[in-house]
């Protein structure tokens, strides 16, 4: 691709965790460790994008308080272009609740993101000419279905690739009607399941989740499995064909925006012209130093670092 610029449209918000220090244990308090960080999916991947060297445009919507500034901040010394960012005096900044286990995986959150809902189809129709500057569009189905299809249209209009991030099983059911209007997806296995139709129980079930995918229309479809590596679906020859990549052995500090950053890594792989796998590996390399972090963004990460962690 000539241009190395990605358009990012999706959620910004503060990011406030819990991780345990021993079992979580429902309804009763839990010795643990509480800290904010800046995140939401769309931020999280203009930044990590940003920080491989990727020119990253981010359309978002923030309040004009404290976190928002807190936010326009880190993000912007990682080099985000934040100028046609909105700021409201009338909401909040959104903010996302997580109670992690001592593994650090999520055991339950709450997305106060009310925002969200300025980021409204006008919005984007003023900002249209970012879409002819990108090699690449990335939403996160946190935007409003109006404003997703009106993104849709323009990328299809220009043969621009576009990859939507289902963020969670409440969202992906609402992009499951224009599926067949998508470039490249990258569900979890949940959220696999609700785009598939069906439950994925086996290795065999997440390979034919891939392969529909591709049946349905989309180019390229990633199904991250966790620490059971990513599947990945892909046409080649004509032919449609589904592998599995194992993941990095890693230890795990937090498990928030590890989704996030492999997506980033695999649009900075397909962007400087790798094939599918490769971006992939790529982005699982990202994914897996970021779950050495507290950090949704993992605050060292650059192009050379990533490369370098991905050979040894």
């Amino acid at each position: 691709m000539e241009s190395k610029s990605v358009l990012v449209i999706g959620a910004s918000n503060l990011d406030i965790k819990g991780r345990t220090s021993s079992y979580h244990v429902a309804k009763t308090s839990n010795p643990g460790i509480v800290r904010t960080t800046a995140g939401g999916v769309g931020r999280n991947i203009a930044e990590n994008l940003a920080r491989m060297g990727v020119k990253a445009t981010l359309l978002s919507a923030l309040g004009d308080d404290m976190y928002g500034k807190q936010i326009l901040d880190v993000t912007g010394k990682a080099g985000v272009d934040l100028s046609r960012v909105q700021i409201s005096p009338h909401y909040g900044t959104g903010i996302f609740l997580a109670i992690l286990n001592h593994y650090g995986d999520l055991e339950s959150a709450i997305s106060d993101l009310d925002i969200i809902k300025l980021i409204t189809t006008d919005y984007v129709v003023e900002n249209k000419d970012l879409f002819d500057d990108a090699s690449f569009v990335v939403v996160d189905a946190d935007v409003p279905t109006p404003t997703m299809l009106y993104c849709l249209e323009q990328c299809n209009q220009r043969n621009l690739p576009i990859c939507v991030e289902p963020i969670s099983v409440a969202k992906a059911k609402q992009i499951v009607p224009f599926l067949d209007q998508i470039t490249m997806v990258t569900p979890n296995r949940e959220e696999a399941e609700v785009l598939a139709g069906f439950p994925l129980r086996s290795a065999e079930d997440i390979k034919r989740a891939g392969l529909k995918f591709l049946e349905i229309g989309l180019k390229w479809g990633i199904i991250t499995l966790g620490p059971e590596g990513v599947l990945i679906a892909y046409k080649e020859g004509g032919e449609n064909k589904v592998e599995f990549i194992p993941p990095i052995s890693t230890v795990v500090t937090d498990t928030v925006g590890a989704g996030d950053a492999l997506t980033s890594g695999t649009v900075c792989g397909l962007i400087d012209g790798l094939n599918l796998r490769q971006a992939v590996e790529r982005g699982i390399a990202c994914a897996t130093l970021t779950l050495q972090t507290s950090y949704a963004v993992h605050p060292e990460l650059s192009l050379n670092k990533l490369k370098q962690f991905a050979r040894n």
